[in-house]
């Protein structure tokens, strides 16, 4: 007895599908991000996020909403978020050191806050992360871990 024979299917079928779900598919590409052209707006964002902490004001506008703080081991959310900073001050940054990474930028940076109060100074370092504000207008803080001498 004869087998029914069956419907022939093209053997290009499967590939004329892949290639057009390849075709639907996006190619998206981070831009590569070159040190020398960010190093001016990062270090103003890092300079005023430090100055808003000497003045215990929240510059919320710098940080990523769901940015991750950590000041001498603690967690932080609120002013000052940088360790060895308080209130009633001055501070700046004595040295940093930016690596860009495709879309990231990496900063390690040494400050120092000087009390109004007492002349006390104590010198901090700190690490941060930022990445560009939606529509690429700006950078963000993402992540900072610092450290402070007492």
């Amino acid at each position: 007895m004869r087998e029914p024979s069956r419907p022939r299917r093209s053997p290009l079928l499967p590939l004329s599908l892949l290639i057009a779900a390849c075709g639907a598919a996006r190619v998206t590409t981070t831009p590569v991000i070159s040190p020398g052209d960010v190093e001016e707006p990062v270090s103003a964002v890092l300079t005023a996020a430090l100055a808003a902490d000497a003045r215990a004001e929240r510059a919320d506008s710098l940080w990523d909403r769901d940015a991750t703080v950590v000041a001498n081991g603690t967690l932080r959310s609120e002013p000052p978020r940088f360790a060895g900073i308080g209130a009633g001050g001055e501070v700046g940054i004595t040295s940093s050191r930016l690596e860009a990474r495709q879309s990231l930028i990496w900063v390690y940076l040494e400050y120092r806050w000087l009390s109004l109060k007492d002349g006390t100074a104590r010198d901090g370092k700190a690490t941060v992360l930022l990445v560009p504000k939606e529509g690429g207008l700006g950078w963000k803080i993402v992540h900072a871990h610092s450290s402070a001498g007492e």
